[in-house]
């Protein structure tokens, strides 16, 4: 039921809206408000009373309110809302276009205070997701583990591959590279020192303490995390996901388990190589520009470098493979439909799985820093 009551001081006419105002009651709107010949100058319309009010009823009333305009009267709006007043000016096509609708009473801060709220609000809404995506994931993980017949073999190994096997020549080459800038930056600051020989000490430690983990999880994470994601949203768009939970399927035991545990196993693997090949790069360069052999480089490692520093740098690896397989998941399950939305989350999870690598690797610094490791 809808209902409006009129209302008229001196030269201003109020019109108090009530009631539900939708599309089912669009005649009996448009005719109410056609009846209306106000003989004002000021026209305001309260919608504070509307319990409900749809696009079609609220663009018969702007329309009706441009009519007004048109005629020469001010029409003013309270309770309005915003998002319809916005819209409906930018799709207005009329020759003669009436001045923008404005609403009464609209304090200077609410915006802001709108904004931040809506922000606030969507902050915690991809914190729940988060949390409750972690936890089915973590669910999942443990009945695959305890129920082996659930377990997807083939799928880790096909994921292992993936993400690891043909991870290896870019992750070689960047560690690669990366090795001969630290050696010809820091070598040639120590030669000039006289202290060429600690350039072995400087690029052991680095690589295997911090680069070598460090730049493989983020290539894996732009290579791999992206291809979880792009996986997982495209058969999302493609209603895949649904139809496995039709079947009775757990998607998160055929689509996460996998590729989480694939990426566990490939990361440190990965990580493994990178740190010989940076080395080996290392004492190649070393061997032209500071004269020290290949022999000598690999022994002051042997004679410097502590086992633990190695495996202060391998340490960090699975943790760094499950938030990769983890994020990269989650923003695939959280593509909505389309084709906008897919490019979104992949590219999204990229960005995520990286900022959350970099600040996993500060904790573990500051961690290893308290324990003396």
């Amino acid at each position: 039921m809808i209902h409006l009551e009129k209302q008229r001081q001196d030269d201003s006419l109020f019109l108090h809206l009530q009631g539900e105002w939708c599309f089912e009651q669009a005649g009996e709107i448009r005719d109410m408000l056609a009846a209306l010949v106000p003989e004002v100058a000021h026209i305001t319309v309260q919608l504070q009373a509307v319990s409900r009010l749809d696009i079609t009823a609220a663009w018969l009333i702007y329309r009706q309110a441009q009519q007004w305009q048109q005629q020469g009267k001010q029409v003013y709006f309270h309770d309005f809302p915003a998002e319809y007043l916005d819209y409906f000016a930018a799709v207005t096509t009329d020759v003669v276009t009436p001045p923008r609708l404005r609403q009464q009473a609209v304090s200077l801060f609410r915006q802001p205070v709108q904004g931040l709220g809506e922000k606030l609000l969507h902050l915690g809404q991809v914190w729940h997701s988060g949390i409750t995506f972690f936890g089915h994931s973590l669910e999942a993980l443990f009945v695959s583990l305890l129920s082996p017949h659930l377990f997807r073999t083939r799928a880790v190994f096909h994921h292992v591959f993936a993400t690891g096997i043909s991870a290896v020549p870019i992750v070689g080459l960047i560690a690669c590279l990366i090795s001969i800038v630290i050696t010809y930056q820091g070598g040639g600051q120590l030669r000039d020192l006289g202290a060429e020989l600690y350039t072995v000490d400087m690029v052991a430690i680095s690589v295997l303490r911090e680069l070598g983990v460090l730049l493989t999880a983020i290539m894996v994470a732009g290579r791999s995390g992206s291809a979880f994601a792009a996986e997982i949203g495209l058969m999302k768009t493609n209603q895949e996901v649904d139809a496995l939970r039709v079947m009775g399927s757990d998607p998160f035991l055929i689509l996460v388990v996998p590729r989480l545990v694939a990426l566990v196993i490939a990361l440190p693997l990965l990580t493994i190589i990178a740190d010989i090949v940076a080395l080996a790069a290392a004492a190649l360069i070393s061997s032209t520009i500071l004269d020290i052999s290949f022999v000598q480089f690999f022994n002051r490692i042997e004679a410097n470098i502590e086992f633990r520093t190695f495996a202060a740098g391998l340490i960090k690896a699975p943790f760094f493979a499950v938030v990769i397989a983890l994020v990269g998941c989650w923003q695939g399950m959280r593509v909505s439909g389309s084709s906008e939305s897919l490019g979104k989350h992949t590219t999204q999870a990229v960005v995520d799985a990286i900022f959350l690598v970099l600040v996993l690797d500060a904790l573990f610094s500051i961690l290893f820093y308290r324990l003396g490791f």
